[in-house]
């Protein structure tokens, strides 16, 4: 090549389809539409690439060339080939076996879950049926309650004309839609719940209560009922009482001064005799 010898070496390497460098191909190709000589030499080198893929013997490039072309190859990410194991049966099964323990615990921590669930519910529906059966005791005190007051109603030769007058007042009160009704329970609650029921005629300051499940006073002691004043007023003194040995009671109690609006009662032990000011702590409250 004798016009243009600066292109040798390109020439040399585009005819191998081996040049990496983009401004150097790209100025070859603009020289190349403009040069004939250096087209039919492009020619001729392909020709001789051509004949070089044949034989074993054929024309040695330039040096320059053949060093760019094997760093071009050298430079080409490589794939490593990996021999193809064959599959063994029983590293299969070794695999299978080391998942073994995973399913294992998965179906252990399910069987716990539905395990627990089928607990609480079972838990949920004894305290429903505790409750139902609380109820139930309440209802049948008040019942029995309710018997003796007609028992002592139907049988005057038991009892004087003014005790008579008592139990008519007080079936009177339990069958009085217009009277003040509160249940207290114990703070904190127990088992069994010990509970009281008040009512209360504010028009004659009459108050009637029924007690269950309460437990008995300290020796010396007794429970007292106080009157929670509407109108914010110190608790008022509204009657003591104990419970029988199953932890029973009644009590009908007249306050002194009758129309007092009450927003509520509460219950305290006090000494025998009573106390004109409650004692803390308070042992039974409104339910809330």
């Amino acid at each position: 090549m004798n016009g243009h010898p600066q292109y040798a070496e390109a020439l040399a390497l585009y005819a191998l389809g081996a040049m990496d460098n983009a401004q150097e191909l790209t100025e070859l190709e603009a020289h190349l539409g403009t040069c004939g000589e250096c087209r039919r030499e492009l020619e001729s080198l392909r020709a001789d690439s051509a004949l070089l893929a044949l034989s074993a013997v054929g024309p040695k490039p330039p040096d320059r060339a053949r060093q760019r072309l094997l760093s071009a190859i050298a430079a080409e990410p490589r794939v490593e080939r990996r021999q193809r194991r064959p599959i063994v049966i029983g590293r299969l099964r070794s695999r299978w076996l080391s998942f073994a323990p995973i399913t294992v615990m998965l179906l252990l921590a399910i069987f716990s879950l539905l395990l627990g669930i089928n607990l609480r519910n079972v838990q949920r529906e004894v305290r429903q049926a505790r409750e139902r059966e609380r109820q139930l005791h309440e209802q049948l005190a008040q019942a029995q309650h309710a018997q003796e007051i007609l028992a002592m109603l139907t049988d005057p030769s038991a009892m004087q004309l003014a005790q008579a007058q008592h139990a008519q007042e007080i079936l009177a009160m339990l069958t009085d839609p217009t009277a003040m009704r509160v249940k207290l329970v114990s703070t904190p609650q127990t088992r069994p719940q010990p509970l009281i029921q008040t009512i209360y005629k504010p028009e004659n300051g009459h108050i009637l209560l029924m007690a269950n499940n309460c437990p008995m006073p300290p020796s010396n002691k007794v429970y007292e009922l106080w009157l929670l004043p509407a109108n914010g007023g110190a608790p008022m003194p509204a009657g003591t009482f104990k419970p029988d040995a199953g932890g029973n009671g009644m009590m009908m109690h007249p306050m002194e001064t009758a129309g007092i609006a009450a927003k509520g009662f509460a219950v305290t032990i006090e000494n025998e005799g009573g106390s004109q000011t409650p004692t803390p702590p308070i042992v039974m409250a409104p339910a809330s």
